[in-house]
């Protein structure tokens, strides 16, 4: 194990080497290169457990703006107390995969005005002890919480049994991994963090964004584990009760929004489009989603631009296409979906007329399909066109006077096949017969191998029969 103070001087030094030997010497200036460090320092996997002496840190790091400790072996809280201390321009830290935990947290004395970016992912610290550190770091603009398994108690939250502070400068928050489930989790992330533009909730077991409760599903008699709804209450009857089938089509309302069914803490009279107000992107990779009204519920956030979803229970009947178009179609505010350019007019016009297409036909449609009818207009489904070659063929065949008719000809027999075919008809060997398509112009059926259909041999064509002279 080593100190802080040890892995900068080992990682950073500026000892001169050994020049004995070399025959010159060279001469350099007073004021060393290395005199004041890089301000971005990267000490990851240095078994680092400890600050060192305080001194020497603060007086070699002064000008230090950003800071990796990822994967070292800190345990106390009191020496991350001791490092930010000594950096007073520090403005990011990584202290991931640190075994930090929540025992023995020890708030700090004094505020960190530099700190705007702080990394905690998997340091296993619960939101309650978090708390008094974020409060002291008054500036900070992006937090990473990611996989610290932070359970939300909404009903905590509500008697007053935990601390209510909210921090209106967080802009960026990583939450993955965590206990993310339903409506009154967003609620609470949005309300601690109201300022939120960029949201990253990715593995986390969220699937749904309309129920604020536990007890929704429980009420609907079923798990949360990605499966549909099936009714298990007298509230609804079993068809307004269906889910999604798993191909983009939905029933009336795939697991129904009753009031009764909510929680007791829940807001009256709340405005859906007051939760994350300034919030642009979200990420929702490998969440529980399986129902598409859950998705359209997104649509609801006024500033929401850019989505990035994956790998949900919801789209595993689905090709890539159809996923994305699917969910354009029904998020008309998005312009971004899954990385990459802004979603264009042109694409977005064509997802949402082949979203008319695909409910077309259907008894029942959702919501979004009638907002659309109003802006398109009547599309009607495709032609179906089969592009597969026709499998047999009616023509007629020629060999000398002889003519007739040879019904079902299959398509997919080879020259070679249909030479053998004929020649026990005419009397001949086949080596000694050659086959001519007559469309327009006669054509010489050259290649043996080749099956009929690529010769463009279709109903009505004629066949004739020579016999090679040589």
């Amino acid at each position: 194990m080593r100190s802080i103070t040890q892995a900068v001087s080992e990682k950073y030094s500026d000892d001169d080497e050994d020049t004995s030997g070399s025959g010159f010497i060279l001469f350099v200036p007073r004021s060393s290169p290395r005199k004041r460090l890089p301000s971005t320092l990267i000490l990851d996997h240095c078994e680092i457990d400890s600050v060192g002496d305080e001194q020497s840190l603060s007086s070699m790091c002064h000008e230090v703006n950003e800071l990796d400790l990822a994967h070292n072996q800190i345990s106390k809280w009191t020496e991350i107390n001791k490092l930010i201390s000594c950096l007073p321009k520090l403005s990011f830290l990584n202290l991931s995969y640190n075994a930090l935990g929540s025992v023995n947290v020890n708030a700090p004395e004094s505020s960190y005005p530099s700190l705007k970016k702080l990394v905690l992912n998997r340091v296993g610290i619960q939101w309650s002890d978090l708390v008094p550190y974020l409060i002291l770091i008054p500036n900070l603009e992006e937090l990473h919480l990611s996989f610290n398994q932070i359970e939300i108690s909404v009903e905590q939250e509500d008697n007053g049994k935990t601390i209510s502070e909210v921090f209106p400068k967080i802009t960026t928050l990583h939450f993955d991994g965590n206990r993310v489930e339903n409506r009154d989790h967003l609620l609470w992330l949005s309300l601690k963090f109201p300022s939120l533009t960029s949201l990253v909730l990715c593995d986390c077991p969220l699937w749904t964004l309309r129920w604020n409760s536990p007890a929704a599903r429980k009420a609907q008699g079923t798990s949360m584990s990605g499966s549909s709804f099936p009714s298990s209450s007298g509230s609804a009857d079993s068809s307004s009760m269906a889910s999604c089938s798993g191909d983009g089509k939905t029933s009336p309302c795939c697991v129904p929004f009753l009031d009764h069914d909510c929680s007791d803490h829940a807001k009256e009279n709340f405005d859906e489009s007051s939760m994350f107000p300034h919030l642009r992107s979200i990420s929702l990779n490998n969440s529980m989603f399986d129902c598409w009204e859950e998705i359209g519920q997104l649509r609801i956030w006024p500033s929401l631009a850019e989505l990035r979803m994956q790998s949900c229970p919801l789209f595993r009947k689905l090709t890539e296409h159809e996923r994305r178009e699917l969910t354009i179609a029904r998020l008309p505010n998005l312009r971004r979906l899954n990385g990459g350019g802004d979603i264009s007019a042109k694409e977005r016009e064509e997802a949402e007329r082949n979203f008319l297409r695909r409910f077309h036909d259907c008894e029942v449609k959702p919501a979004r399909y009638h907002e659309l009818l109003e802006i398109h207009g009547h599309v009607a489904p495709f032609a179906e066109v089969k592009l597969a070659p026709p499998k047999v063929a009616n023509v007629w065949v020629r060999f000398g006077e002889q003519r007739w008719n040879e019904k079902s000809l299959s398509l997919y027999m080879t020259m070679k096949e249909l030479r053998e075919k004929f020649s026990f008809t005419v009397g001949l060997p086949a080596s000694k017969l050659r086959l001519w398509h007559i469309d327009i112009h006669p054509m010489l059926m050259r290649f043996p191998a080749k099956r009929l259909y690529s010769y463009n041999l279709k109903d009505g064509d004629e066949i004739l029969i020579d016999e090679k002279l040589c």
